[in-house]
């Protein structure tokens, strides 16, 4: 591989993300403090959010939890591969023996980029394609389970919702059938003691509903922001990735009378649209040769006819040629 080459581009790590990451968490986890029975100003807002229904409360936190884990690590295995394409550019050993272990994220690229270093040449147009097609597919795979987490978490939130909804709706109807059942013949104090201890269920189905909703959304938003620094810090790899290959990749040469003209593989809108034109092209060279027959032929006709009725009519006597003199009359 060209040295000169490898030193044109300079691959960044995805610390900055991380470090943006890690930013935004330590926002987040500010505002739950402020929030909580600990802060300067003790509240129980988060405390009794969190109590309406541990279960799925517990469970919306157990979600986010475990994506916060995984966009981070998204973003942390872009560091091995970059490393990994640092020591590959930087090595001066021609067998590549001391190089490490690639990643599994480039685990292909790796391979074919040993395979033509061992050969000496550059890397073709199809083995750059293949390169970039390999690691675009794996990236978009990783990022699929996050997304997956994000809704998952805002499915969650819903379901609290809806449940908590139908706490209230069938505890607002036992309040209802109670009151009627009791009648007026009990004192007023009775059943406003009764109507109180009854709202209590509906209540605690709101509780449900508002506070599942709360951690959803939260935790679906604190998935997306990361999500973001994630897929930015695999994209930003991916791009010096792209130039860096492009630099070591050789392109198809020609020569004609000592010119040397380079022939790069066009887009496939490109290639279409020069087929068109060749098509037309020949289409026309078609029409105009049947045209050149069509008119010879026609010349021919003509000749031929024109000769035919010279055939049958006769020459005419002026211009019938003198005929030579007889050897006789000279005598």
């Amino acid at each position: 591989m060209s040295r000169s080459l490898d030193r044109s581009v300079r691959f960044n790590g995805p610390g900055g993300y991380i470090i943006n990451m890690v930013i935004f968490l330590a926002g987040v986890g500010a505002i739950a403090f402020y929030l909580s029975p600990l802060s300067p100003q003790p509240t129980n807002l988060l405390v009794e959010a969190f109590q309406a229904n541990v279960a799925l409360n517990g469970l919306i936190l157990f979600v986010l939890g475990l994506g916060i884990i995984y966009n981070l690590r998204q973003a942390a295995v872009v560091g091995p591969a970059v490393s990994w394409v640092n020591s590959f550019r930087n090595s001066v050993d021609p067998s590549r023996t001391r190089l490490p272990r690639p990643p599994a994220l480039i685990g292909a690229m790796s391979r074919m980029l040993l395979d033509a270093d061992e050969r000496g040449g550059r890397l073709s147009q199809a083995s750059t394609r293949a390169i970039l097609d390999s690691l675009g597919q794996r990236v978009d795979e990783g990022r699929e389970f996050g997304r997956y987490i994000s809704n998952l978490l805002v499915f969650l939130g819903l379901l609290g919702t809806f449940w908590g909804l139908l706490q209230v709706v069938s505890s607002v109807a036992l309040v209802i059938g109670s009151l009627a059942s009791a009648g007026g013949g009990g004192e007023a104090g009775d059943a406003v003691r009764q109507l109180i201890n009854g709202l209590q269920a509906p209540l605690s189905g709101m509780g449900t509903a508002f506070s599942s909703s709360l951690f959803g959304l939260a935790g679906s938003l604190i998935i997306g922001f990361l999500d973001i620094q994630a897929g930015q810090a695999q994209n930003r790899f991916y791009t010096d990735l792209e130039d860096w290959l492009s630099g070591i990749t050789e392109t198809v040469t020609t020569s004609s009378g000592g010119d040397r003209a380079s022939m790069e593989v066009g887009k496939p809108e490109d290639l279409l649209s020069g087929l068109q034109r060749i098509e037309a092209a020949v289409t026309r060279l078609a029409n105009a040769q049947s045209e050149a027959q069509t008119k010879a032929s026609e010349d021919v006709r003509r000749e031929i006819r024109m000769l035919g009725r010279t055939l049958i009519e006769g020459v005419p006597a002026e211009d019938t040629p003198p005929a030579p003199n007889s050897p006789n009359k000279g005598r």
